[in-house]
């Protein structure tokens, strides 16, 4: 089943809310995320510079997650941009 542009924009709201509130996330799941926001990046309908450049942050959070060795600290160093980039989506939905 394919997903929506809008389920895709709130399926990583709700990926990054967890992220923010619970540091004890795997690998995998952020692994998820870089492969969730690469397909959001290809997305012609996400044109807007704002969107783009928060879903390359993004990107570049759960690929730098998918290899830390400590999650917890790469976890904490980004908790001051989540609602940014929560806020940041959820103007897209």
């Amino acid at each position: 089943m394919q997903l929506s542009l809008q389920n895709k924009l709130q399926l990583l709201c709700d990926i990054l809310d967890e992220h923010q509130s619970d540091s004890s996330v795997s690998p995998n799941e952020h692994a998820q995320l870089e492969r969730l926001t690469a397909s959001l990046l290809a997305q012609q309908e996400l044109s807007d510079q704002d969107i783009q450049d928060v879903l390359t942050r993004i990107y570049q959070y759960g690929k730098d997650g998918a290899a830390a060795s400590d999650l917890t600290k790469h976890i904490g160093d980004h908790q001051d941009q989540f609602q940014h980039w929560i806020n940041t989506v959820q103007q897209n939905l």
